[in-house]
């Protein structure tokens, strides 16, 4: 217990009447896992036969989707129907140190174990289990070591980015949820449930006009029309709909090539050459550049590289910190990550060794 007391800052436990029941949540993913809790409940009547063929049902799923795509739903609705405690990892105290991942990783399992009947929550997938990193083998070994048939335990991860996990880890599930933008059906419920009472914003219209958006994005429009002030008794018209989705400031963040068009725009107006940075900076130095933004504010540089790995906007904290560290523009997603997590490596180490 004295392990789990120590790691206790890298976990979180979530009971399933702390859950909002009422959440808004997306509907197309709540449905999947309605599906996958239907196979656990078959698997309790087939135990016994699954057993006589020495067959193991592991009670794993991952969740693969678009920026956006609403996972947390598929989580609490099993959580709430079961009922089931939850056990996530508290990504920002372990990313960026490879030790601790690995040790987190073993001591949320055997938590979990310990917890029994529990479900594991790993959030970014790609994030814990990068391809060929210590991290990811250790996650492959213990989510292979841990199952519904033998320990109580339910598995289910989220990714974004799944060229990015170890293709080891995706081996491990026993089922996979593909999601892609929001549904039609995902696009109303959300407007109908965010604008009840507002008679005057038709939800049916308003799901045409955002085709392709990720529930995320849909959710943050349908707030930012609830705060506008509704004008005279009647519907508001299609086209006045259409300035107020564009006057919004809603950034549809899940539509296929939106946020790489509109920040390619962004940059050929403003931006230097990026393409020119490697020429610039040469390898060597760009580790040395790293480690000295990591050095400042990790948990800062660490936003940048994410925010710009998956194409998202800046806050205007970021961009200055950007305009700061202009390197961070440079490379492939893959290889800012890969600078990023060997630069704090080093200034660890460096702290350690100088005694901070």
């Amino acid at each position: 217990m004295g392990d789990e007391e120590s790691h206790a800052e890298t976990l979180q436990l979530v009971m399933p009447e702390e859950i909002l029941a009422n959440r808004v949540s997306q509907s197309s993913v709540r449905d999947r896992a309605a599906d996958f809790l239907a196979v656990i409940r078959r698997q309790a009547s087939q135990k016994p036969e699954l057993e006589e063929r020495s067959i193991e049902f592991g009670g794993r799923a991952v969740l693969i989707g678009s920026l956006g795509t609403d996972f947390e739903a598929f989580v609490n609705h099993i959580a709430i129907e079961m009922p089931i405690k939850t056990i996530r990892f508290r990504l920002a105290e372990i990313l960026g140190n490879s030790e601790l991942t690995i040790e987190s990783i073993r001591t949320i399992v055997e938590f979990a174990r310990r917890n029994a009947p529990s479900l594991v929550f790993v959030e970014r997938l790609e994030m814990l289990g990068p391809k060929d990193a210590p991290e990811a083998a250790v996650l492959q070994s213990e989510l292979e070591h841990v199952s519904w048939d033998k320990d109580d335990v339910l598995v289910v991860a989220s990714s974004t980015f799944p060229a990015r996990v170890d293709p080891g880890i995706l081996s491990v599930f026993d089922r996979a949820y593909l999601f892609d933008s929001a549904t039609s059906t995902d696009r109303v419920r959300v407007l109908e449930q965010v604008l009840k009472g507002r008679t005057d914003i038709d939800a049916s219209v308003v799901a045409e006009m955002t085709e392709g958006w990720s529930f995320a994005d849909v959710k943050h429009l349908a707030v930012s029309l609830l705060m506008t002030q509704p004008e005279g008794q009647g519907q508001v018209s299609a086209e006045k709909l259409e300035q107020l989705i564009r006057q919004s400031g809603v950034l549809p963040v899940g539509k296929k090539g939106y946020v790489r068009s509109t920040v390619d725009r962004l940059e050929s107006e403003r931006a230097p050459d990026v393409g020119r940075v490697a020429e610039v900076y040469p390898d060597s130095f760009l580790d040395q550049l790293y480690l000295m933004a990591v050095g400042e504010d990790f948990a800062k540089t660490q936003r940048v590289v994410e925010s710009l790995n998956a194409g998202l906007p800046l806050s205007s904290n970021e961009r200055s910190f950007l305009s700061q560290y202009p390197f961070l523009l440079g490379g492939t997603p893959e290889d800012r990550l890969t600078r990023l997590l060997r630069a704090k490596k080093s200034h660890d180490r460096l702290a350690r060794i100088m005694g901070r």
